[in-house]
């Protein structure tokens, strides 16, 4: 078996891995852990020829990126062990066949599960070469599972509008500036945009939730023609839908840099502000073998998420006194 053997450290900087062009194996060595990935030859997304060992080794290069917002979250995974153009599923359990270093937590509220929790860059690995290729989070974390550290707002327009996601956006970063949060944004890699804050932990999801509909209330007030809170497709008449329900207990969004399983292995990608201004930005415009260059252009837009967490407290009732 060819295998390219890979010492790495819990916390380095970007790695640069080689991904052969016909490997029939890869290992990673961490510490006194080491992941051995099979198949990797396997052509997970048939449009563009990206074999499982490019997707191995990309959740293995933005390890450190992406981590900070995995590590002791409860974690989904969507699996495509065929690659993408065959059934993939959606999987929340902690496997009996996982190693005993992948950590898990039992929690939930009327359904009690046991979910996978990742501490390591090996976690992700393993992962990835189980053939999950979208990652998705919990909002919250296991020490404090009802209380959130994310608020998120998911931008979701009607067909060929996204020219109405950035500007709900940019109308939501404007009202969050009045009400002193710290605003970040992504792409999802499907068809919009997240826009997140980052929380002190205090808040628990029902108030968070409740802080959010407020704020999607007054902006579909004010802006009618544009956003509304319908769920169902045909009461929206053309308007994005400013979806709040990831601000729930057990509720999931995508992770920044997961891929997404569908054609050209596009990224939700952690961007600056100014990109949303830019009417060539799309939901799905960040792809695998596109990252180097924008991380080299770009780096982390997400690098100070977690310095300055914001409580709910004062903004809550700044909120009340808007119209």
């Amino acid at each position: 078996m060819w295998q390219t053997r890979l010492v790495a450290k819990a916390k380095t900087t970007l790695r640069k891995a080689k991904v052969d062009d016909e490997p029939s194996g890869l290992e990673f060595v961490f510490g006194d852990i080491t992941v051995t990935c099979t198949n990797v030859d396997r052509v997970m997304f048939p449009d563009s020829g990206i074999k499982k060992s490019e997707v191995i080794h990309y959740y293995f290069q933005v390890a450190d990126f992406m981590m900070p917002e995995l590590d002791q979250r409860p974690l989904s995974v969507e699996r495509y062990t065929k690659g993408i153009t065959t059934s993939g599923f959606f999987q929340k359990h902690y496997q009996k066949h996982y190693p005993e270093w992948l950590d898990k937590e039992l929690l939930g509220a009327k359904t009690r599960v046991v979910y996978p929790i990742l501490d390591s860059t090996a976690g992700l690995v393993y992962l990835a070469n189980q053939g999950s290729i979208a990652f998705h989070i919990w909002t919250s974390r296991r020490d404090q599972p009802e209380y959130p550290d994310l608020l998120v707002f998911d931008l979701d327009p009607p067909e060929g509008r996204f020219d109405l996601v950035r500007d709900t956006a940019l109308i939501l970063r404007e009202l969050f500036d009045e009400l002193e949060l710290p605003t970040f944004v992504k792409t999802t890699g499907s068809k919009g945009l997240h826009v997140v804050v980052p929380l002190d932990g205090r808040s628990s999801y029902g108030e968070v939730s409740q802080f959010c509909n407020k704020v999607a209330k007054l902006l579909c007030a004010r802006h009618p023609d544009k956003m509304t809170q319908e769920f169902y497709k045909k009461d929206r008449k053309g308007r994005l839908f400013l979806d709040t329900l990831r601000n729930a207990l057990g509720a999931t969004l995508v992770a920044p840099w997961s891929l997404r399983g569908r054609p050209g292995a596009p990224i939700s990608m952690p961007i600056e502000w100014d990109e949303v201004e830019d009417p060539e930005l799309a939901a799905n415009g960040f792809k695998l073998r596109e990252v180097g260059k924008r991380i080299d252009q770009r780096g982390n837009p997400w690098d100070k998420l977690r310095a300055n967490p914001a409580s709910l407290d004062d903004a809550d009732a700044a909120l009340d006194n808007l119209d």
